[in-house]
């Protein structure tokens, strides 16, 4: 498939020196079966530090141009439709700014403004399978007045249709990735009262994508939060929102009239929620969630693969104020050694040791130290036993402390003392 895309983008005059540049770039993978999901990116941006060489300013014209030119036989068979989806990538990356025009031709070729009244040829496109993936790739590139456009003129008032259709709902995700404040708004004002229509049917990165743009805009974070908790059944009465990290994680509406705070399946995109709604500014709601949890929950949670994420956002958030992280943190005691021995866990622990304050590292430190041996015969023990320097702490307890409490530049040579 590769090579076809090559080939593609040679007859239509791409030069040789563009072609490595758009490899670097990241030609996007081949497309899943039907409704199998959201297409994969690329390789991604160029590696930090690297630096174009002078003349792809113009190639990028060039590029644009080119398939501008020859848009029509591009939107099919699937190797052609790689080809602009990875232009379209390559051109957002490098900023040009005929990204802008190239895309403005596809929605006039796809997405047509002077359509019947009634109808949306942008609605119609994203149902499509191979059309589709394109239109995806123009939402992702497109500036944000014309995004705007888009929006009102064709998807307004239809929101739930796309959000609930297994295809279009990728384009939204995609909107609301890259949409304007005041298109966010409105998308929550009309889809958040029916967003458990959506999440029925299995599409949760819509309500993904819809709370991690309205993490960006602080006005809109707390209607998010409540339209989010009550498609969950969280939300009223207030008490079972206590409940709200099982319902989320497992991505299950709560059932009963008095439900209690439980952990079971943990799924990537609940916990993908928790983590965005712990960055909000205000996360209460879920730091609540999370207390009630009995300890062994917090446990679980700590080494299950997409459920130690969580525990990364609890450590990493500004949002969240030490205090709380502190208390969570102590409901982990009596489990650092089973933590530091786990995949999952022995990288929670290693995110707790980085922030926490030295009462809580020293705490943990003489927890684990009398369980050194075991820690070195395990792989990832071993190497939780390395970075909070066991056996220094069994030897000096104050010289211990002074490593920890220097500049991390200074670490070697405490070491060497």
């Amino acid at each position: 498939m590769v090579w076809l895309i090559i080939t593609h983008l040679i007859r239509i005059g791409v030069s040789n020196e563009f072609l490595v540049f758009f490899w670097l770039i990241g030609i996007p993978e081949e497309p899943k079966a039907k409704g199998a999901g959201p297409q994969t990116k690329g390789a991604g941006p160029l590696p930090k530090g690297a630096e174009l060489p002078a003349s792809f300013p113009l190639l990028l014209q060039r590029l644009a141009d080119a398939f501008e030119q020859h848009l029509p036989s591009l939107l099919s068979p699937p190797c052609a439709s790689l080809c602009l989806q990875g232009a379209l990538q390559a051109l957002q990356h490098s900023q040009s700014p005929a990204a802008a025009r190239l895309c403005d031709a596809v929605i006039g070729l796809l997405a047509p403004p002077d359509h019947a009244p009634g109808e949306s040829p942008l609605v119609a496109v994203l149902e499509d399978a191979e059309r589709g993936r394109i239109m995806e790739a123009v939402l992702a590139a497109a500036p944000p007045p014309r995004l705007r456009e888009l929006f009102q003129e064709q998807l307004k008032g239809r929101l739930l249709g796309v959000a609930c259709h297994r295809l279009a709902n990728h384009g939204l995700q995609r909107l609301l990735d890259h949409a304007p404040s005041d298109v966010v708004g409105v998308v929550l004002e009309e889809l958040g009262p029916a967003l458990g229509e959506p999440l029925a049917r299995g599409h949760h990165g819509v309500a993904v994508a819809l709370v991690g743009a309205c993490g960006r805009q602080a006005e809109l974070q707390q209607g998010a939060l409540r339209c989010l908790f009550q498609a969950f059944g969280c939300w009223e009465p207030p008490q079972r929102r206590r409940c709200c990290v099982g319902a989320l994680a497992a991505l299950q509406p709560l059932e009963g009239e008095d439900p209690q705070p439980t952990l079971g399946a943990i799924t990537p995109s609940g916990s993908r929620l928790l983590q965005l709604l712990l960055r909000f500014r205000d996360p209460s709601a879920v730091l609540g969630g999370l207390q009630a949890l009995s300890d062994a929950h917090l446990q679980a949670l700590a080494l299950s693969p997409p459920g130690s994420h969580v525990w990364d956002a609890v450590m990493a958030s500004p949002s969240v104020p030490p205090r709380a992280r502190r208390r969570l943190v102590r409901r982990l005691k009596g489990h650092f050694l089973s933590l530091a021995c786990h995949r999952n866990g022995s990288r929670v622990l290693d995110a707790i040791l980085a922030s926490a304050s030295a009462p809580t590292r020293a705490a943990i430190a003489a927890e684990l130290a009398p369980q050194r041996r075991a820690l070195l015969r395990d792989p990832h023990g071993r190497g939780v036993e390395h970075r909070l320097h066991l056996e220094l702490f069994l030897r000096s307890r104050s010289q211990w402390e002074r490593l920890w409490a220097a500049p991390r530049g200074l670490l070697g040579a405490l070491l060497e003392d």
